[in-house]
């Protein structure tokens, strides 16, 4: 019986694990993204300036 618990309790860690690991991918997608997209329009402004 104790062995069936261990073992959903792990099942239900390494699911919220995985759940935080997405959610960290995300935020850090959203980060370089908006990171690219200053870094792009900061090259395109120093492009156009003559």
């Amino acid at each position: 019986m104790m062995d069936y618990q261990y073992r959903r309790r792990a099942f239900q860690n390494l699911h919220v694990e995985k759940e935080e690991a997405k959610i960290d991918l995300e935020q850090k997608v959203k980060k370089s993204k908006s990171m690219l997209a200053s870094i792009a329009a900061f090259f395109s402004f120093i492009h156009h300036t003559p």
